[in-house]
């Protein structure tokens, strides 16, 4: 499932403001395009709360559902569960807004705070307007093979929510430094390479240390990975250094798709 972003660990907060009612469907987040998706994750294999599972996708479900999405005091000395319920606000298949219901603790996050909220008038969804959801990963060669399959994937109803692949790389390769007076740290090697690359190409690039077993075995170098597009290799002159081979990067489209 999407990865959990607002929180999965014990939260302690120090703030506690005064009261009031509130929804999670607002006029700046929902408009007449909008959809509105309660998912349990589908790492919980006791499927817990798959029965709050609901699928909104006209405004008048949105805007019935409305009271039922209201919440209450901002509280402190809460905690999240790992299997809490994400509702996720959604234009365009993209995710606008999300919120992470903890049914055991009776509160909700949003934005790094928390809120009392009682997950039982879910039911009420769920019985309406079930979803039953599945996840499935696309991979791509390349760019130009997405944008020939992206407009059916945006058109195909099944796909709730789309997380499309990241271009910004083509791929990677490694190169050894020795450690020595000259490369004694990765922000030295990092201060070599990098005006030598960006004589050599004017896409984004990455320069990266990473603890692989590598650079953890044999402390006496330091091996570096340069992301970015296949021609800094070829271009790139590192003389007495030793550069790995290319490895193109897999890019993946995450689908959440309607399975009812």
């Amino acid at each position: 499932m999407i990865k959990q972003v607002l929180l999965t660990a014990t939260i302690t907060l120090s703030t506690l403001v005064s009261a009031q009612v509130t929804s999670m469907i607002n006029d700046k987040n929902v408009d007449q395009s909008t959809k509105v998706y309660g998912m349990a994750p589908l790492t919980d294999t006791n499927k817990t709360y798959d029965k709050y599972n609901f699928i909104l996708e006209n405004p008048s479900a949105i805007q019935q559902a409305k009271p039922l999405l209201e919440y209450g005091y901002q509280v402190t000395n809460v905690q999240a569960q790992d299997n809490g319920l994400m509702i996720y606000i959604v234009k365009d298949k993209k995710i606008v807004d999300q919120w992470l219901v903890n049914p055991a603790f009776y509160n909700v996050f949003h934005d790094g705070a928390a809120f009392s909220y009682n997950a039982d008038q879910l039911s009420t969804l769920a019985e309406k307007h079930p979803l039953i959801y599945k996840e499935e990963i696309k991979s791509f060669k390349s760019e130009k093979e997405y944008q020939k399959q992206r407009q059916a994937l945006f058109a195909d109803p099944y796909n709730l929510i789309i997380t499309e692949p990241d271009f910004t790389y083509e791929g990677y390769f490694d190169v050894q430094f020795p450690k020595n007076e000259q490369f004694k740290s990765p922000e030295a090697i990092d201060a070599y390479l990098r005006p030598m690359i960006e004589k050599v190409t004017k896409k984004k690039f990455d320069i990266s240390y990473v603890l692989s077993e590598k650079n953890i075995m044999d402390r006496s170098q330091f091996t570096m990975s340069i992301a970015g597009e296949e021609n800094i290799l070829k271009k790139l002159k590192l003389d007495n250094l030793q550069k790995g081979d290319w490895k193109s990067l897999n890019y993946e489209a995450i689908l959440i798709k309607k399975n009812n």
